[in-house]
């Protein structure tokens, strides 16, 4: 295939959509880790084969003979015009697959996996420090602060690794404190902590109890219209 503008601009339509859906993969999966800069080409040229290969796919269902790089050329450039409405679905395709990346983090897919893995053994490793592990599942918590008092509430956010240690508590409730004035949030920061005391835990629904309860939920009204 000789390098003119038309394979230029096909090559960037078939690369471009991995890069896309890896970043809107860790932006909405609001990755805060830094990212190798090797794993992010590695990780967003793999997504673009798997892309590609769906598009493909796709074109193929829908009657058009794509076996060849003419074919594929020609899914995009017809003799007089470029075929924006491929290049549109292509691009809908990457956002997909980049929500896909996204909820996977944001239900952090890969931890219910390790703990599975784990469960065989008495410990578990987590790419985190016990800071975030401890916290993950916590609702209720009681603070010692390092002036002598402490405070308890729900616990809504905490930092990350390789952030200042702070937390949010919702509805806090100072004990032994003069001026109990009523709050709907406070935030602490790492030099008013001295520790932290998980009161209460909360389950964490897995991405497979998610789809089951969405199944279950569809199954029970697609009954009750039956019945009707």
């Amino acid at each position: 295939m000789p390098i003119t503008a038309e394979t230029l601009i096909l090559a960037a339509l078939l690369i471009a959509p991995g890069f896309i859906a890896v970043l809107l993969g860790i932006t909405l999966g609001v990755v805060e880790q830094k990212i190798d800069r090797d794993i992010f080409y590695l990780t967003s040229f793999v997504s673009s084969i798997l892309i590609d290969i769906t598009f493909i796919w796709i074109g193929q269902q829908t009657g058009k003979i794509i076996n060849s790089q003419n074919a594929i050329r020609g899914v995009f450039f017809g003799p007089d015009r470029f075929y924006i409405e491929s290049a549109v679905t292509l691009f809908i395709l990457s956002c997909a697959f980049g929500l896909v990346y996204a909820i996977t983090l944001t239900t952090n897919f890969p931890h219910q996996v390790r703990s599975k893995l784990g469960s065989w053994m008495s410990h578990q490793r987590n790419p985190w420090q016990p800071w975030e592990g401890g916290l993950r599942n916590a609702e209720q918590v009681m603070v010692e602060l390092k002036n002598g008092k402490d405070i308890s509430g729900i616990l809504t956010e905490y930092s990350r690794v390789g952030r200042e240690r702070q937390l949010v508590l919702a509805y806090p409730v100072y004990i032994d404190f003069e001026d109990k004035p009523s709050r709907e949030k406070t935030i602490l920061t790492e030099e008013q902590i001295r520790a932290v005391h998980v009161m209460t835990t909360r389950e964490r629904e897995g991405i497979l109890d998610k789809i089951k309860y969405f199944l279950s939920n569809f199954q029970f009204c697609s009954c009750d219209e039956s019945s009707e």
